[in-house]
């Protein structure tokens, strides 16, 4: 999902851009020196605390500790990690999990080995003022969501609550800034938990004029960041593939447990953003890559339960799919993270 609060692209990922056609073959990853793998990690967007484990991974060294020479490829608008990873610009690839299942839907040949967040980031927020104490008072109200795949959650919501998105209530376009419902033009707006929600109190909105429905507490929700691979290039390289994980896990590990000090990291990789605001997002994210009680030693375990849900409602709402989500251990494997979890 684009984030307008962070406007500026690194030049480095501009070599990720070309891609070439779809029956290009994975390459073998090559040697730089004799000893260290290279491996190219598309990111889904630019650098934020929202990939703060790699970061971190990457600036303790965990990377070249296991053998691997790490190459953190940003993301952005026009560059779409699925493709990226598939034609072999990159090797491995950071998306949300509806969006890993619409590409492998089409055809391509695409594996997930890890996930990242366990739970969802996405809420509705509304001022207390307009009366939204329950998802059932969305009826009569104006709901604004960013669309494009980000709404899937919302109408899983509407259908438990037995609201009809056409007339019982007003789905608008929401833009990439909370203005909306700050001005009032909006009832509720869709936020991440680590990015927009944190605008709202930054804007000087008080959290306890503030209601919000969670996704994760009205069980309608989809699973979001996770890793995935070329599943061919991951068979011809699985020795890389299980260290990279090993090293990722860790750096994802220390990120948890000192999330202060990975949004000071992330924040001096490009200061596009405040420190303040990075130190934030990488609080929020740790709360969804460990939730309360999770084994931290599980970080990035695959629920297949929670996987089947999303592939649910992908099915769902996604009137575009090629065919139906595949959920087995062609498209979803715990091979790899077996192996560097040992």
């Amino acid at each position: 999902m684009k984030k307008k609060l962070l406007t500026l692209c690194l030049s480095v990922v501009m070599m990720g851009l070309t891609l070439v056609s779809c029956g290009t073959k994975a390459q073998d990853t090559t040697k730089t020196d004799g000893s260290l793998d290279k491996v190219k990690l598309q990111l889904k967007w630019l650098p934020q605390s929202q990939f703060m484990g790699f970061y971190v991974a990457a600036e303790k060294g965990y990377y070249k500790d296991a053998g691997i020479e790490i190459e953190l490829l940003p993301g952005g608008s026009d560059i779409i990690p699925e493709q990226n990873v598939y034609n072999g610009a990159a090797d491995i690839g950071v998306t949300w999990v509806s969006s890993l299942m619409t590409y492998q839907a089409q055809g391509y040949e695409l594996q997930e080995i890890a996930q990242v967040f366990q739970k969802s980031g996405l809420l509705l927020a509304s001022k207390k003022s307009s009366g939204i104490n329950s998802p059932a008072d969305l009826k009569g109200k104006k709901v604004a969501n960013w669309f494009g795949g980000n709404e899937y959650e919302v109408l899983a919501l509407l259908e438990k609550y037995k609201l009809n998105k056409d007339s019982d209530l007003k789905l608008v376009q929401q833009d990439y800034t909370m203005d909306q419902l700050k001005e009032g033009s909006v009832d509720a707006a869709s936020a991440m938990t680590y990015n927009e929600f944190g605008l709202l109190l930054e804007s000087g909105i008080k959290e306890s004029d503030l209601n919000v429905i969670n996704m994760n507490d009205e069980g309608v929700a989809m699973l979001e960041d996770c890793l995935f691979v070329n599943s061919e290039w991951a068979s011809k390289n699985k020795d890389v593939v299980s260290r990279f994980l090993k090293a990722t896990i860790k750096g994802w590990q220390e990120a948890v447990k000192n999330p202060e000090a990975a949004g000071k990291i992330v924040y001096e990789v490009d200061k596009s953003v405040s420190l303040e605001h990075q130190v934030y997002m990488a609080k929020e994210v740790a709360k969804l890559a460990a939730p309360e009680g999770f084994d931290s030693a599980k970080i990035g375990q695959i629920d297949m339960d929670a996987v089947k849900q999303t592939a649910k409602f992908l099915k769902l709402y996604n009137k575009d799919l090629a065919k139906d989500p595949v959920v087995d251990k062609t498209t979803f494997t715990s091979e790899y993270w077996d192996e560097a979890t040992k």
